[in-house]
């Protein structure tokens, strides 16, 4: 529901340079004339420690405040400054009985940032939406945020509340497989996740299984992105296995991610019967012909889909494969212009063709005990996962 704009503050983007409590002054006397005020925007702009301490004891007056945009408000800042500029803002919104929405993406706080956001998350119990894009929080700063979260999760059980955190924004932040651990612990807990973006975080196979394992509890996942991390086989197998619980998912962003051939196929297999997926992104993965093949399959079930990337991947952009997928597209009544452009195709080399060929030979011969053993590991998978999350 769009909040009317008499109940919005906003400075976005006007390049505003607010150091001292007597620099922000003009702009809360505005504030604090706006009645029942539910979204204040600050981003675009520079807060220095006091003038956020000065911002920070106006906004706690504002308990009709729901959303509280603040991302990109600490350039050029030092990171004791910026320390303190969030830890008063925290405090602030911590006092507001109605917010549901914060953002503070881009802001680089780094390990500090979290740290003194960390109480804050871990008691505001009416949270739905936090976007934490592109702050470098490394490994310690984004266990800090997920453990916040599974703090919170505490504190909505010990109360008798159900979670209400619906929508997470944590890419770019180097959390590499050192923070997948708590975040998948974190997952795991919460059960209510219907939006989860993580690209550009550096994780690799095991963090990937480990993540994707934690949000399988989120059955009503809508949106998931994992853009440019790296999963090879075995983090596809994983994601495999957990796409089978997401019955309502309608976005899969996991383009430039390395699945490989192997990977390829296993997700490709696994998006069928995902009914209600609007679009996917499969760009830059490596896949070749045969999971091109097994993808036209998959689009049989795909009634609504809206959007298809295949670019970068490694099968010919005018072969039989690119046929069989937009005959799957016109089946279901679909539109070319679904399927993105195919103008940077990967060309396999002389030798990966013999090496292919090789490997087809080797499947043959294997045949009769390859389904059997892809079952098995996919079971061994599943149980190892759940020893690591303790579920």
């Amino acid at each position: 529901m769009a909040i009317p704009t008499d109940r919005i503050y906003s400075l976005e983007g006007k390049g505003l340079k607010l150091t001292t409590a007597e620099d922000i002054e003009p702009y809360l006397a505005e504030l604090r004339n706006v009645e029942n005020l539910e979204e204040v925007r600050l981003n675009g702009n520079t807060l220095g420690a006091e003038a956020s301490k000065a911002l920070a004891s106006v906004l706690k007056t504002k308990k009709t405040l729901k959303v509280a945009t603040l991302h990109d408000i600490f350039t050029s800042r030092l990171k004791d400054e910026v320390k303190e500029s969030v830890v008063a803002i925290c405090e602030a919104l911590g006092e507001l009985p109605d917010l549901v929405e914060v953002n503070l993406s881009d802001n680089a706080f780094g390990p500090l940032g979290a740290e003194s956001m960390a109480p804050f998350l871990a008691r505001h119990t009416k949270l739905e939406v936090l976007k934490l894009n592109n702050n470098g929080l490394g490994i310690q700063g984004g266990t800090t945020i997920a453990r916040a979260l599974l703090e919170c999760h505490a504190e909505c059980e010990k109360q008798g509340l159900q979670p209400a955190l619906r929508t997470l924004v944590c890419g770019r932040n180097r959390l590499e497989n050192g923070a997948a651990p708590e975040f998948a612990r974190a997952f795991a807990a919460l059960k209510t996740l219907r939006e989860v973006r993580m690209p550009q975080n550096g994780i690799r196979p095991e963090g990937i299984a480990e993540l994707v394992a934690g949000l399988s509890h989120n059955t009503e996942l809508g949106v998931l992105d994992l853009q440019d991390n790296t999963f090879t086989a075995s983090g596809s197998q994983a994601l495999a296995v957990a796409l089978a619980k997401w019955e309502t998912l309608e976005a899969l962003n996991i383009g430039d991610c390395l699945l490989g051939a192997e990977g390829g196929r296993l997700v490709i297999q696994a998006l069928k019967n995902r009914h209600t997926l609007k679009t996917v992104n499969l760009q830059y993965n490596e896949i070749e012909n045969d999971g091109a093949v097994a993808l036209s399959e998959s689009l049989r079930t795909l009634k609504v889909l809206e959007s298809l990337e295949l670019n970068g991947n490694r099968f010919d952009a005018e072969g039989d494969a690119v046929e069989l997928i937009k005959a799957a597209l016109s089946e279901n009544d679909l539109d070319d212009d679904i399927l993105g452009s195919l103008s940077d195709m990967e060309e396999l080399t002389d030798d990966e063709d013999e090496e292919d060929e090789s490997d087809d030979e080797k499947d043959e011969a294997e045949q009769p005990t390859s389904a059997a053993k892809a079952d098995e590991q996919l079971a061994d998978l599943v149980d190892e996962m759940k020893k690591q999350l303790s579920i």
